[in-house]
């Protein structure tokens, strides 16, 4: 373990001059990059994931456990199974444990401050990865997507499939998550400009197949055709309801997903879902850890502050075949 943390802390949380270098695609495959592995001392990394079980994270592990791997990091992954006090009290077990950092991906943006605080406290340096950590606590930087970004793109997708006047129902996220509270921001930043389209619709699936179906097929239930022209969901469990949709012969409804598993990249290429934006959850992981690592062995300057926003490319029929999937395999 490294110890000297007292100093380090103070450069995380007083540190105003570092320089933030920009290094957009700064994750290598390992077999075309020397590794450093392990060095004097073990470098002890607590990675709290709010819920381990969702498929997006399954390459976002493989990104943590690739970069530990490759740097030596003796990394520490927790499941914080979706419970806010589960959250705080592996956080709280990373400080007894006197971690030289933290990697923190929360299922509450603002619920998970106090425990993070508490690591701010102790000069742990915190990371945030995929989810931000809410305002009041120091954290060295974000690594993963920009929500605001990703909404306004989803806002832009939307526009091109309905054009400027349209009824709309919005699957959310998880209600609290960074992704959810950010992208729905950027959404309806980006649909200022556009009066005439109109969300008649709006609640949460949780990221969950089965209850983006069930929305789904109760707003179609509701609304007949010409009474709601598109179905915008945060993330790729919209797939299960465009095809309920297909199979009940509703061609007349858009949908747009959010992100790009194997599932959504099918569902572009069968014309059930007109687009995506793709984030790949492989690099937010790796590099959450890579940054940790630098953090903490005098190479401060690799590490962008105060975010680490990866690309957010939009994913149509026109250029799906450019894009291979950023996770899941076929079923």
């Amino acid at each position: 373990m490294i110890r000297n943390r007292k100093a380090r802390g103070g450069a995380v949380f007083g540190l105003t001059a570092i320089l933030a270098l920009s290094f957009s695609g700064a994750v290598v495959a390992q077999d075309e990059m020397d590794c450093p592995g392990a060095g004097d001392e073990p470098i002890e990394v607590g990675a709290m994931l709010w819920n381990t079980g969702i498929q997006f994270y399954s390459n976002f592990i493989k990104g943590q456990e690739d970069a530990a791997a490759c740097y030596g990091v003796d990394l520490d992954l927790q499941n914080g199974n979706g419970d806010l006090a589960t959250e705080v009290a592996l956080i709280q077990q990373f400080i007894a444990q006197e971690k030289d950092a933290i990697i923190v991906t929360p299922s509450d943006v603002e619920g998970i401050v106090p425990a993070v605080q508490q690591a701010n406290a102790a000069g742990i340096p915190v990371f945030a990865a995929n989810n931000r950590i809410g305002e009041g606590a120091d954290v060295v930087s974000f690594i993963g997507a920009n929500d605001v970004e990703f909404g306004k793109r989803q806002g832009e997708m939307l526009v091109e499939a309905v054009g400027e006047e349209a009824k709309v129902g919005l699957v959310l996220g998880a209600l609290g998550t960074s992704a959810q509270l950010l992208r729905e921001q950027g959404m309806t930043e980006y649909l200022a400009d556009y009066p005439g389209v109109e969300i008649i619709e709006k609640q949460t699936a949780n990221w969950a197949d089965a209850e983006a179906l069930a929305l789904t097929q109760d707003w179609l239930s509701k609304y007949g055709e010409g009474e709601i022209d598109a179905i915008v969901g945060q993330g790729p469990e919209i797939v299960a309801g465009a095809q309920g949709a297909a199979q009940s012969g509703r061609s007349d409804v858009q949908f747009l997903a959010g992100d790009y598993p194997y599932s959504v990249k099918v569902a572009i290429e069968d014309g059930i879902v007109a687009g995506t934006v793709n984030q790949d959850p492989y690099p937010q992981g790796y590099e959450a850890v890579q940054y940790a690592y630098y953090w903490l062995t005098d190479q401060q300057d690799m590490v962008e502050q105060p975010d680490h926003f990866l690309e957010l490319p939009i994913v149509t029929a026109d250029n799906v075949d450019e894009y291979p999937a950023a996770w899941g395999t076929p079923e």
